[in-house]
């Protein structure tokens, strides 16, 4: 478990330091009811438990062995990027459109004058759309419906306006609203 140093400002978890209830899937089997943190500076899932004294302790779970999890109506799964390396992702809709955040942090050094310590980013992340496989990378409302074709986009930028919607803002359960939008208009086309 990594512990930053001394007077270290932030923290490097999702949300924040508390654990929530959730489960894993680790070597094909799911286990429920496990309290869960997302360190995301180390993209490591933490697991604290009772040992047989009583004492809580932290572990890490082998990324060799996790094949995804869920806590705090969030689900995440590992997925192998473009560049073939393996990145813990948010996972939000369901096929054929599916949003994937990656979630990350910094950790620099105080910017105030005469500061000796170091601190923790606000939680930043990256957002894919994935389309039956094909993953694409997009910032804002105008990159994401570049990535649709031309005779759906006018469609869609219309119901992104009558919603307000805003990536930066939206809930899980809007943004699948979106996809369910995307998913239904598009079998029409």
């Amino acid at each position: 478990i990594y512990f930053p140093p001394l007077q270290t400002g932030g923290h490097q978890f999702l949300e924040s330091e508390s654990f929530s209830e959730g489960s894993a899937s680790i070597r094909g089997k799911l286990h429920t009811n496990l309290l869960l943190n997302f360190d995301i500076y180390h993209q490591q899932l933490v697991m604290r438990y009772s040992n047989q004294h009583g004492a809580a302790e932290q572990l890490v779970v082998s990324d060799a062995w996790l094949q995804g999890f869920s806590f705090d109506g969030r689900k995440f799964t590992y997925l192998q990027m473009p560049d073939s390396s393996l990145k813990i992702a948010q996972v939000i809709g369901e096929k054929p459109f599916e949003i994937l955040v990656f979630w990350y942090k910094n950790l620099s050094l105080d910017t105030r004058f005469g500061a000796t310590n170091h601190s923790f980013s606000k939680a930043l992340k990256r957002t894919w759309l994935r389309n039956n496989g094909l993953m694409q990378t997009f910032n804002n409302k105008r990159s994401f419906v570049k990535l649709f074709p031309k005779d759906f986009q006018s469609g869609l930028k219309k119901y992104i306006r009558k919603q307000h919607f805003s990536f930066k803002n939206s809930s899980d359960e809007e943004i699948t609203e979106l996809l369910l939008f995307c998913s239904s208009n598009l079998s029409e086309l």
